[in-house]
């Protein structure tokens, strides 16, 4: 198989019930997706945590001598991105609860934080149940937007399957509706916004296929390709929480989120609000 997808993964670890769960699930990302580990500790260094996180390390099946833990004290954001930029971190882990509440919305959790921040240039994984025990990655998601970056998102959610070990790769293409052209009002019309419908799918999953035609596909990875009308970000969530994803792959956005893509909002921000599964946000070279 080609190199990892990743060369440095840093994780944000604090004391948390979640603390040893986050550790085993950054070791046992790291085997399959890159070369470097770096765990990231906002706080003060004390011998106690410092034996604490070596055990756990350890425990985890983990080399304490090949896992950097560095530890920094300030906002964590700020800390993590910092990190993030002078290691030269490709993604960065956090946890992350599946649903915030009105106030964290608003307000914002770390892991969403990182998502909003403007300076983040790594891509980002959001976990939302990390555990101890190893866990099947078997069905994955990705979006096939129209987009100049989603080539990139769609050849690295490829590379991941493959070291996951995945069964199933779903890309799903979103389109809105307004570019059916008509609206079904009666029978004549409905079998006009049909075709449309056809049309439009058939040229959606010409553009995918020639996609595919530039990546490696392993042979017992399943690749199919959904083409879905409605709201791009709101439709994919729903879709991967119906089909039981186990991981949902998303293209950066082109601008950092602001307050204002969540009181008007911009599509990510509907999967942020309510993770369907695990995401993973490719970060792009593309540009726009």
């Amino acid at each position: 198989m080609s190199l990892k997808p990743f060369s440095t993964i840093a994780t944000a670890i604090a004391h948390s019930p979640n603390l040893e769960a986050n550790i085993h699930e950054s070791i046992r990302i790291k085997n399959s997706l890159a070369e470097n580990l770096i765990l990231i500790h906002v706080g003060k260094k004390t011998p106690e945590d410092e034996a604490k996180f070596i055990s756990m390390i350890n425990s985890a099946g983990g080399a304490a001598e090949e896992v950097e833990v560095v530890w920094r004290e300030g906002d964590p954001v700020d800390v993590i991105l910092e990190v993030a930029e002078e290691r030269n971190v490709e993604l960065i882990i956090a946890g992350a609860v599946p649903r915030e509440g009105l106030l964290r919305y608003y307000m914002g959790s770390i892991a969403r934080r990182l998502v909003r921040a403007p300076k983040c240039n790594s891509s980002i994984l959001l976990m939302t149940n990390p555990s101890k025990m190893k866990t099947a990655c078997g069905r994955i998601v990705v979006n096939g937007l129209d987009h100049p970056k989603t080539s990139d998102t769609i050849k690295k959610a490829v590379e991941v399957a493959g070291r996951f070990n995945a069964r199933e790769l779903v890309v799903v293409e979103e389109v809105e509706p307004s570019k059916i052209g008509a609206r079904a009002e009666d029978d004549k019309s409905l079998a006009e916004v049909n075709e449309a419908k056809k049309r439009i799918g058939a040229k959606e999953n010409e553009r995918i296929n020639n996609i595919l035609k530039e990546v490696e596909v392993i042979s017992d990875l399943r690749i199919s390709q959904k083409c879905i009308f409605g709201k791009p970000g709101y439709v994919i969530g729903h879709y991967a929480e119906k089909y039981c994803a186990d991981l949902l792959i998303m293209n950066s956005p082109d601008t950092k989120l602001g307050f204002l893509d969540r009181v008007f909002t911009h599509h990510l921000e509907y999967i942020l609000s309510e993770l369907p599964c695990d995401l993973l946000i490719v970060n792009s070279k593309s540009n726009r």
